[in-house]
């Protein structure tokens, strides 16, 4: 796959397209009145970008799902439009459409939502994709019962040693990967027991004790626990998903977004990895823009429970580097934005 910066024409709206809006995205200037999108850190993520099952079908495409900018026009037949030209806003595109490396890009009202008040572009820009993933996969897929975050003094984390009741047990496979640092803090916001796993304990223990996670094991240590879990979530896939079923508990729920791990249930199944477990809830799903959840995080956001993390900011112009970056670099936290500088879009 080729990745190259090329010009194109500004989209236009269409008629059948009555709640959609034009979002404009320019660089980000000293007074952070910048419009970016983000490219994943992490090198699954990255992989997951381009091989979706269902994305890019096209001959060329435009990449990219998170953005943030502002909206500079919307589709003639909305009689009721949730947003207005100048509404600075932010949000992802479906898996299947992406198209978000570029300066213009068109926006469903779904997958839009106002921009957070406390969050910096950047810090907008990095939220959308991954943070839905974490919340749908907690509060969609695995059935918890999402906290109330419009009430800040209900939805307190419960940190290690708070007192508070937990709920379950929830192993967070990629702990410290772009989706698992929402998913980190979102579970431990709903009262959950949260078992965070990573690479290295070391590096990152600390850090996700940070986030709310109440215990931090490494990959290699998960098998020689005792412990079983009401509810797994995997980004990592490979040896590791295989691992998880020895630890779901007989009616729990296992759930994976690792791109490569698409049919893991069939194939797991039929291989006898999933033996004794055929009450196990287990799926692998995309992420899929809902005003809803996006909502929801941006309370959560804007009373300071849930963190926004940006590894670094990149000009546009520089995606294939990022893409090197995010394969080579040092592991820093979150995301690498993408700000465009020219009436450019990245096409594969």
């Amino acid at each position: 796959m080729v990745i190259h910066l090329h010009p194109t024409l500004k989209p236009i709206l269409l008629p059948p397209q009555p709640w959609s809006s034009i979002m404009k995205f320019q660089s980000l200037d000293r007074n952070d009145r910048g419009r970016c999108w983000c490219a994943s850190k992490r090198r699954p993520s990255f992989r997951d970008a381009l091989t979706w099952p269902e994305t890019y079908c096209r001959k060329y495409s435009i990449l990219g799902n998170d953005i943030s900018g502002t909206v500079v026009s919307i589709s003639e037949d909305s009689q009721s439009s949730l947003f207005k030209p100048g509404d600075e806003v932010c949000g992802m595109t479906a898996a299947s459409r992406a198209g978000t490396w570029a300066e213009y890009a068109v926006v469903s009202a779904e997958e839009a939502w106002s921009k957070p008040r406390s969050l910096s572009w950047a810090e907008a820009a990095a939220v959308p994709l991954s943070a839905l993933t974490a919340y749908q996969a907690l509060f969609d897929k695995a059935g918890m019962v999402p906290p109330d975050f419009s009430n800040t003094h209900g939805a307190i984390r419960s940190r290690p040693g708070s007192g508070r009741e937990k709920k379950g047990r929830l192993l967070m496979s990629g702990g410290a990967g772009c989706v698992g640092i929402y998913a980190v803090q979102l579970a431990s916001l709903a009262g959950l027991y949260v078992v965070a796993a990573t690479r290295s304990r070391r590096r990152d223990e600390e850090f996700l004790k940070g986030l709310g996670a109440d215990k931090v094991i490494e990959y290699g240590d998960l098998i020689k626990s005792s412990w079983t879990y009401e509810t797994i979530i995997d980004t990592v896939g490979g040896k590791g998903l295989e691992t998880c079923w020895s630890l779901v508990t007989e009616c729990g729920t296992l759930i994976s977004i690792d791109s490569a791990s698409y049919d893991f249930v069939r194939r797991h199944r039929e291989s006898g990895l999933a033996s004794g477990k055929v009450a196990v809830k287990a799926l692998f799903f995309i992420v899929d823009p809902s005003r809803t959840g996006l909502e929801q995080l941006a309370k959560a956001l804007d009373s300071a429970l849930l963190k926004s993390f940006v590894a670094r900011v990149m000009p546009l112009a520089d995606a294939r580097q990022a893409y090197m970056y995010s394969s080579n670099a040092p592991r820093e936290r979150g995301k690498i934005v993408l700000v465009p500088q020219h009436s450019r879009q990245i096409h594969t």
